[in-house]
């Protein structure tokens, strides 16, 4: 049988098989190897920022490490200047106090009238508690009067005068409290 084409166009051609490589492929094959190259450079940044960073802690703890020390060496020198401030204010009270005692006796010494004499002495914390005798109360009178004027004795007070009898001649006993001025 015979064929017989009544619409008048030609036969259509086969469609022809690509034979180069599709754009597509070319295309995905392309953004493939963009995304490799782009974490590889990822990679390779991050590998060498680590390594900056690890590089930065060890310098930093040796530095640290360092600071330490001297930290240590400040605190040690704020210790011994402590004590050492504390040694000198100690040296510095007992030459104060060693002092004190004998302006005390040469103050005392130089207010007693003739005809009065010291039984005790005793200080304690700046308060001095004398006991003695005299063969007048005005004697007594005029060594009270002699404390006053001294500038290492202050709070003069007269606690008790009496009037005793040794060996059949009358004596008059006091005892006075006063404060230690340095």
């Amino acid at each position: 049988m015979i064929k017989i084409n009544l619409l008048g166009g030609g036969r259509p051609k086969r469609a022809h098989k690509p034979t180069g490589i599709p754009y597509q492929t070319v295309g995905g094959l392309g953004l493939f190897l963009l995304l490799v190259v782009s974490m590889g450079y990822v990679w390779w940044y991050l590998s060498d920022r680590v390594q900056a960073l690890t590089t930065q802690t060890v310098t930093l703890d040796r530095d640290l490490a360092a600071l330490k020390i001297k930290v240590k060496e400040v605190e040690d020198y704020e210790k011994n200047k402590k004590n050492f401030e504390e040694k000198i204010g100690i040296i510095e009270q007992l030459r104060k106090n060693q002092s004190g005692p004998v302006h005390l006796l040469e103050e005392i010494s130089r207010s007693l009238p003739d005809r009065v004499w010291l039984i005790s002495l005793s200080e304690q914390g700046g308060k001095i508690d004398l006991e003695g005798k005299a063969v007048t109360n005005g004697e007594i009178v005029d060594f009270i009067n002699n404390l006053k004027t001294s500038r290492y004795i202050s709070e003069i007070q007269s606690i008790e005068s009496r009037q005793t009898a040794e060996g059949g001649i009358p004596v008059y006993t006091f005892k006075l409290k006063c404060t230690m001025v340095l």
